[in-house]
């Protein structure tokens, strides 16, 4: 094993004394004097909290070549980190009813869906994925662009007051420190995204600009295949747009159709929307009983919005290749269901990650 660099490991329990009884946002950022001391050695801080209204305790991870080597410090009267673990009844209990405990395995087989949808699976990795590109290459930012951030946290949510944004706090059970760290996360996240795609968006976008035009539709969903085709037949029977658009909110009264409008690229409906315009009814081919018709049709223009759409679908397909390769591995459940999800984590297509039509889906919520 390659010896650590001269001091490291003193300088590593200085900084952990130093954010004893500090909030996770401070000690993120103190731990960058530590990482300038000792830029080519990659460090991990993590940590723990009792309870609601508890400290923290930081255990600082430092990768070795064959292993990884843990530091931690507990202050005086704290419970030392390898000791909490000795108090496991605590930790399998996920909440308690009228003094009933409900345990892990419980919560577990309520939340069985997370079998059954792959897609929550997904998203439980690439959190984990992204959590750890982010340990690699940390994202820091300035103060300016943390409160732009915030800004742009806030007005995502429509929290345009301070009283808004404490009663949304308060239902979240969050403080300050604890919405500094999931708004600098987001907006690392961002970072990250715009790392990913580098300078592919603009080559993407000349390479196919038909694909980018943007459709204004309405989506008609059908219990199976034999009824949207008929549906499709009916709506193509009319030659107005109006008409069409009548006919369309006729089908969910008649027919039991999902209707909802839609903004969507042109490459999100398939080759078959390749010459669509404005009035033409749109049936895909794939399994899915869906029929689209075609209200509006925008050029494409390489905008904020549709370079950030492109760069989503970058970032995904990137995501897809990291879930490829990760080794997985589940803490629960039986192994024909893990076994069944780890193989959709795999999936080449990348289908689980956001769509381009809705470029703040892929939000990871992870701290």
């Amino acid at each position: 094993m390659t010896p650590f660099p001269d001091h490291l490991l003193n300088d590593a329990l200085a900084f952990l004394r130093r954010i004893s009884g500090a909030e996770p946002a401070d000690a993120r950022r103190l731990l960058d004097d530590l990482r300038a001391g000792h830029r080519n050695v990659p460090m991990r801080l993590v940590w723990q909290r009792d309870h609601p209204g508890g400290s923290h305790h930081y255990d600082l991870l430092i990768p070795a070549p064959d292993g990884t080597v843990s530091v931690a410090f507990a202050p005086a009267r704290a419970v030392p980190w390898p000791l909490r673990g000795s108090q496991s009844a605590g930790e399998q209990v996920v909440v308690r009813v009228d003094g009933a405990d409900v345990r892990m395995e419980q919560a577990m087989a309520v939340l069985d869906g997370l079998w059954g949808d792959s897609s929550l699976a997904v998203r439980l990795v690439n959190a984990a994925l992204v959590e750890q590109e982010l340990e690699r290459e940390p994202v820091e930012l300035t103060a300016e662009e943390l409160q732009e951030a915030m800004d742009a946290f806030r007005r995502a949510r429509g929290l345009l007051t301070v009283r808004a944004t404490r009663d949304w706090m308060a239902e979240r059970g969050l403080d300050h420190a604890a919405l500094e760290v999931i708004v600098h996360q987001e907006a690392a996240i961002a970072r990250l995204r715009r790392r990913v795609a580098g300078e592919d968006a603009a080559g993407l976008f000349a390479a196919d600009p038909g694909g980018h035009d943007r459709l204004s539709v309405m989506r008609l969903r059908y219990p199976h295949l034999e009824a949207a085709r008929a549906a499709a037949a009916r709506l193509r029977a009319e030659d107005t747009r109006a008409a069409i658009f009548a006919k369309a909110a006729e089908e969910a009264f008649a027919y039991g159709a999902d209707v909802r409008p839609a903004l969507v690229y042109r490459r999100e409906l398939g080759p078959e929307a390749a010459g669509a315009e404005a009035g033409d009814v749109v049936a895909g081919s794939g399994p899915e009983p869906l029929v689209t018709c075609v209200l509006e049709v925008r050029p494409a223009v390489l905008d904020d919005e549709t370079r950030q759409a492109i760069e989503n679908r970058i970032f995904d397909d990137w995501l897809a290749r990291r879930r490829a390769e990760a080794s997985v591995e589940w803490m629960w459940g039986t192994a024909r269901r893990t076994g069944s999800v780890t193989r959709a984590l795999r999936a080449p297509d990348g289908s689980h990650g956001a769509s381009e039509a809705s470029p703040a889906a892929g939000g990871f919520g992870t701290v």
